[in-house]
């Protein structure tokens, strides 16, 4: 799942929703290449990129045994990885404009782009957004919270440290929100049985 969410002035005005993520990068890669998404998921993390580099072409990537390649060594090229990603890359990127374009994503220049999220990991995402989208992009990253292992100072925890920082500097306690007044409606009619069920659960 992406989530592209629109800000101005600092708060949240439009929010959409997509069907796809980085996991479908994932997928494809292990797809492509007949391996288990463990390793899908390791070669995505360590050899993937938004980038394509004629260095590419001479990278080999050790595949685990078993692996199906044609009959050959279990390897591939760096180039043959970074293709099945920016193939999906470009297909998402392309919903993605879409969707800032009905949030009325424009407007003055200063306006950019910030990813986060797992997905947001990947080699030269920033660039590749940039290109794709035509504005300035960025990698978000948890910023404000002292002692934050490295392991988690990445974007993919960007918004689970953006909602503690929101939560501690201005906590609401749900209880003391007013409550809403709602409106029941019961059907018109009631059948027998359930006539016959309310008599019988009253009776105990």
């Amino acid at each position: 799942m992406t989530t592209v969410s629109l800000y101005a002035g600092g708060m949240l005005v439009e929010m959409a929703s997509l069907p796809f993520g980085a996991s479908d990068i994932t997928d494809d890669i292990a797809s492509a290449f007949g391996i288990r998404r463990s390793q899908a998921q390791r070669l995505q993390s360590f050899y993937g990129s938004a980038s394509a580099s004629p260095r590419d072409n001479n990278e080999i990537i050790e595949l685990e045994p078993g692996a199906p390649t044609n009959g050959d060594s279990p390897r591939i090229t760096r180039a043959q990885l970074v293709s099945v990603i920016r193939q999906r890359l470009d297909a998402m990127m392309g919903e993605i404009g879409r969707t800032l374009k009905d949030l009325h994503f424009v407007g003055p220049i200063g306006r950019q782009v910030v990813l986060v999220g797992g997905g947001a990991d990947l080699k030269g995402i920033a660039d590749y957004t940039q290109s794709a989208l035509g504005r300035a992009a960025r990698v978000g990253r948890p910023r404000g919270l002292h002692g934050l292992p490295d392991a988690h100072s990445g974007p993919a925890f960007a918004t689970l440290a953006g909602l503690v920082l929101y939560a501690a500097s201005d906590p609401v306690d749900l209880r003391d929100l007013p409550m809403m007044a709602q409106d029941v409606y019961k059907p018109a009619g009631t059948s027998i049985l359930h006539r016959l069920m309310a008599a019988l659960k009253s009776s105990f």
